[in-house]
C-alpha cells in the first residue's frame, strides 16, 4: 500500500444556524452516562457536577470514523488494539477505528449522524463548505467549553489566532490538524532533470521565467510533457489572493481593505488564461489536461512529467519527495506567503452530536494533539514490526519491509499532530520547528479566521457551480483559447447569480469586520 503524504488543496469554513444548534440542544444529544452535552452552555459542559466527575471513572467505548484513501491497512486492528492499551491506562477509554472509504465517507457520515449510530469522534473536511455544514446541520457539537476545560494542549499546538479559523457564527466545532497554516506558490521540478540539463533553479521566480525551462524538457525529453496538470492544475495554487473559501467573491492580495471582487472579471486572471493557453499550445501542458482525473505527482512518478507547481510551506518536499520516489528541486514564485482560513481547516477533526461522552472525547482528542506515544501508534503504527528506530527520534522501515509492503499506513491528511511524532530516516528531524516557527512568522490575510454562510445564496451557488464545472477545467488549463470563452463564462456566472452571492458574502465579512 502507499503511503499518502498529500495534503488535499482546497477549503471554506461557513457559518452557523444558530436555531439549528439550538434544536440539537433541546434533545440534549442523547446523552446517557450523565455527562453534560456542551450544546447546552459552557456551564453544563464542564466537570463542575459530581455526576460527570462520576461518569468520568466508567470505562467508555468510543468509535472513531476515519476517512480511508484506498485499501484499508491490514494490520488496522493490530494498531488499535496497542492503542487501546494506551488509551485505558490513561483514560479508562476504549477505542474503535471505523475505517471507511473516502468515496462514500459523506455518505456514511450522514447515514450514521441521522440515525444516531454510535458515533464519537469524526473527520470533516474544510473542503468547499463541508465543515462549516456538518456544523450548521447539527452533526457536529460546539467545543469551545471543552476545549477550555481539557483541551489547551490542543490550542498551544494549533496557535489560539489559527484557531479562530475553526469558528462558525462564533463557535468551534472541530480541531484542525496541525500542519504548515501558511503557503506559498512555487514549482517543483525533477531533480535528475534540472542537474542534466543545467537548469538555473535561482533564476527561476516567475511564472514567465519557466518558459525557458519547460522549451529545454520539451526539445530534449520525448514523452515528458514539461509541467503537469491533472486534479490539480496551476492555477489551483498560483494565486495573489484570499479565496475565501469558494474563490465567488475574493480578497486581492489578501487585504484589499476588506473589498471583494470577481477574480473572474479581474484583468490578472485574463493574462494567467493567456499564459496557461500559451503553455498549452507551445506542449509544455499534457493534452488531457482538462478531463484527467491522474494526480500530478503521478505524472512525475510514471516519468511522464517534469514538473508541477502547488503550495510550498516547510514539509511538503520531504512528503512530495516520498510520495514519487526521487528527488525534488522547488523554486519559490513571486508571490509571498500567506495564511487563509482555508489552508487552516485543510481537515478537522470533530465530536459527533450523538456522542454519549463528549468529555471524555475530549480528552482523547487532547492525547492526540499531544501524547507523542499515541501519535506515533496513529501514524506509524507498531514498533519492530511496521518501522524500527534509527535513533532517538528517527524511524526507517524494518527490513524487508518498504512503502508498498508495510502493514500500517495513515494519510497524512487525518493525523492530528504529527509534528510531535518520530520523522522517517530522510526527512528533517527539526521539521516539527520549522513548521512551528514558520506558522508564527507567516503573513496572515485580513480576512483570517472569516467564514461565509452560504444558506441565503445556495441557489445561486448550486448554479455558480454548474457554469464553473462547464468552463473552469478547459480555460484554467489552457485547452481553450481564452478570449470568447471567457467572456461566455463571465456572462454565464452573472447570469447564475454571482454578483448576489459576492454582494452577501461582502455583507457578512463586513459585519465579521466590525465584530472584532
Amino acid at each position: 500500500m502507499k503511503r499518502t503524504f498529500k495534503y488535499t488543496r482546497i477549503l471554506l469554513a461557513l457559518a452557523l444556524m444558530t436555531t439549528l444548534i439550538a434544536a440539537c440542544s433541546s434533545n440534549n444529544n442523547g446523552n446517557k452516562t450523565g455527562e453534560p452535552s456542551p450544546t447546552t452552555g459552557a456551564g453544563n459542559a464542564s466537570e463542575s457536577s459530581e455526576s460527570a466527575e462520576d461518569a468520568m471513572k466508567e470505562p467508555y467505548a468510543l468509535t472513531m470514523a476515519l476517512p480511508i484513501f484506498g485499501a484499508v491497512p491490514a494490520d488496522m486492528k493490530l494498531v488499535e488494539a496497542e492503542i487501546n492499551k494506551l488509551t485505558q491506562e490513561k483514560l479508562n477509554t476504549t477505542v474503535t477505528i471505523l475505517p471507511l472509504s473516502i468515496g462514500s465517507y459523506d455518505q456514511q457520515m450522514n447515514l450514521m449522524t441521522s440515525s444516531g449510530e454510535k458515533l464519537d469522534l469524526m473527520f470533516t473536511f474544510g473542503i468547499g463548505s463541508k465543515y462549516a455544514t456538518d456544523a450548521i446541520s447539527g452533526k457536529l457539537l460546539p467545543i469551545d467549553p471543552l476545549l477550555e476545560k481539557h483541551g489547551q494542549g490542543i490550542v498551544e499546538a494549533i496557535g489560539a489566532e489559527y484557531m479562530e479559523s475553526a469558528r462558525v457564527n462564533g463557535q468551534i466545532y472541530g480541531v484542525p490538524t496541525m500542519h504548515s497554516f501558511a503557503s506559498q506558490p512555487a514549482v517543483f521540478m525533477r531533480k535528475d532533470l534540472v542537474e542534466k540539463h543545467n537548469i538555473d533553479v535561482d533564476a527561476i521566480h516567475s511564472l514567465n521565467d519557466l518558459d525557458n525551462v519547460f522549451k529545454t524538457i520539451k526539445d530534449n525529453e520525448p514523452g515528458v510533457v514539461p509541467i503537469a496538470s491533472g486534479l490539480s492544475k496551476t492555477m489551483d495554487f498560483y494565486r495573489s489572493y484570499d479565496k475565501l473559501g469558494d474563490g465567488n467573491g475574493v480578497l486581492p492580495g489578501f487585504d484589499n481593505d476588506l473589498k471583494l471582487v470577481n477574480w473572474y472579471e479581474s484583468d490578472e486572471y485574463a493574462q494567467l488564461l493567456n499564459k496557461m493557453h500559451n503553455w498549452f499550445k507551445e506542449g509544455y501542458v499534457n493534452k488531457d489536461a482538462a478531463t484527467t482525473k491522474t494526480n500530478t505527482a503521478d505524472l512525475l512518478k510514471a516519468n511522464k512529467a517534469f514538473s508541477y507547481i502547488t503550495m510550498n510551506k516547510p514539509e511538503i518536499r520531504a512528503q512530495e519527495e516520498r510520495l514519487i520516489g526521487q528527488e525534488l528541486v522547488v523554486a519559490n514564485l513571486d508571490i509571498d506567503a500567506y495564511a487563509v482560513t482555508t489552508d487552516v481547516i485543510v481537515g478537522l477533526w470533530g465530536i459527533a452530536q450523538q456522542s454519549e461522552s463528549p468529555e471524555r472525547v475530549m480528552k482523547f482528542l487532547e492525547l492526540m494533539y499531544t501524547d507523542k506515544d499515541l501519535v506515533n501508534l496513529i501514524i506509524w503504527g507498531i514498533e519492530g514490526k511496521h518501522y524500527v528506530n534509527v535513533s532517538d527520534n528517527v524511524i526507517k522501515y524494518p527490513e524487508g519491509v518498504d512503502i508498498s509492503t508495510v502493514g500500517y499506513t495513515m494519510n497524512a491528511l487525518t493525523t492530528s499532530n504529527p509534528f510531535i511524532a518520530y520523522t522517517f530516516e530522510g526527512q528533517d528531524p527539526k521539521l516539527g520547528q520549522s513548521v512551528m516557527e514558520f506558522n508564527g512568522a507567516a503573513n496572515k490575510s485580513k480576512a483570517l479566521g472569516f467564514s461565509f454562510n452560504p444558506s441565503n445564496v445556495q441557489n445561486e451557488l448550486t448554479a455558480i457551480t454548474n457554469v464553473t464545472n462547464r468552463y473552469k477545467s478547459v480555460l484554467e488549463t489552457g485547452s481553450v483559447a481564452p478570449d470568447s470563452v471567457l467572456k461566455e463564462f463571465i456572462t454565464q456566472l452573472k447570469a447564475a447569480g454571482m454578483d448576489k452571492v459576492i454582494e452577501e458574502k461582502q455583507k457578512q465579512l463586513d459585519a465579521w469586520a466590525a465584530s472584532k
